[in-house]
């Protein structure tokens, strides 16, 4: 992660990073319709906050509208005695080779990863090459590799790498609950009825908005040899139909957050849906996680945390909740990584495996 801000974000700074983050693919003209501050001003903020690190764009793909049965998180405690740097080499080494592999990261004796596959074969065999390989090295202790399986099928993604919640608490910002945006792409928790099959040039164009968010419609034409009007009526179709969606990355260091917080928790089937989400509903409350999974018997959250005396407030508070709720079967398993020291091994790196499931040639896009 890069160092932090020379200073803090001005009010005006706050509330444009928000309103880009809450809607990605706003106008800056729409941004200042609602704000009420002028369009010269939001075009300008996002100009110096984008050049200054502060946020950066992605397209995320809805996995199962192109071929995926499910989404997996995989994370790892290791013995302190082993080596840091051989470990983290082959964990690189995994997480580029295996490109369903989209988000991951390490710290000295912990890591975590997140995947999107195919179908429970593949990370199984995965995952399973991978442990083999720490275990005849010494890395891993008798827990092993904890690898959770999230069907689409069966699984609630209210928050999917959604840093509005978070920016507004931190920010002071009042949201209005009648504007929640998609939290993922329509159709990923949804089955698929398979009419999402794409042309030649669909796929291409898909793959191609993924791998380059960056570049406007114009230039991606000039890069991949399509008409500007076609990559046009294309982004906007796989918009319009869930397949894909623009979203805005803020760097959490440079905000002056110090903590991301992976927890791991497993439900108590006896109390009733309503209790649950009831409960889900007031721990979310204390301090909205970036993304939140919520599968038959397991819950994974990643938070950010300003400091760590904001971290242990909202732990005291989520404990009274659930304990006295009794919502888990035992106490959540709870992995803290500073942001200074952790090292994203992936940030949000989908196109290698659109690719590989589009049966695209990547090297020659």
């Amino acid at each position: 992660m890069s160092g932090l801000m020379p200073k803090p974000l001005s009010a005006r700074e706050k509330q444009v990073l928000y309103e880009l983050v809450r809607c990605p693919s706003d106008t800056d003209k729409n941004i200042s319709d609602r704000t009420g501050l002028k369009l010269s001003t939001i075009t300008a903020i996002r100009h110096r906050l984008k050049a200054k690190g502060v946020f950066h764009n992605i397209r995320i793909p809805c996995p199962q509208a192109i071929g995926a049965e499910l989404m997996a998180v995989n994370y790892s405690v290791y013995k302190a005695t082993a080596s840091v740097e051989s470990r983290l080499k082959t964990g690189k080494k995994f997480a580029k080779s295996h490109k369903e592999v989209f988000w991951a990261l390490n710290e000295y004796v912990q890591s975590v990863g997140l995947h999107f596959s195919k179908n429970y074969t593949d990370i199984s065999s995965n995952i399973t090459e991978l442990e083999e390989y720490y275990t005849v090295n010494g890395y891993l202790g008798e827990e092993g590799i904890h690898l959770l399986i999230f069907p689409f099928e069966m699984v609630d993604i209210p928050y999917f790498f959604d840093f509005s919640p978070l920016l507004a608490q931190s920010f002071g910002i009042i949201e209005d609950p009648r504007k929640k945006q998609e939290k993922i792409p329509n159709g990923c928790a949804k089955s698929n009825n398979g009419d999402n099959q794409l042309s030649e040039t669909g796929r291409l164009v898909y793959y191609s908005l993924v791998k380059h968010p960056d570049l406007t419609d114009t230039e991606l034409s000039e890069k991949i040899s399509v008409s500007q009007r076609t990559i046009t009526k294309l982004r906007k179709e796989f918009e319009e139909r869930g397949l894909m969606k623009s979203a805005i990355i803020p760097d959490l260091e440079k905000l002056g957050f110090k903590m991301l917080v992976f927890d791991h928790a497993r439900l108590n089937m006896k109390l009733d849906q309503a209790r649950q989400d009831r409960i889900l509903e007031s721990l979310i409350g204390i301090k909205p996680p970036i993304m939140l999974l919520i599968g038959h018997s397991d819950v994974v959250a990643l938070t950010a945390y300003e400091d760590f005396e904001t971290y242990r407030r909202s732990i005291n508070c989520f404990s009274e909740i659930y304990k006295h709720e009794n919502i888990f079967i035992k106490e959540p398993r709870r992995l803290m990584f500073s942001l200074t020291e952790m090292e994203m091994i992936k940030d949000h790196v989908y196109a290698p495996w659109v690719a590989r499931i589009l049966n695209l040639d990547e090297g020659t896009i």
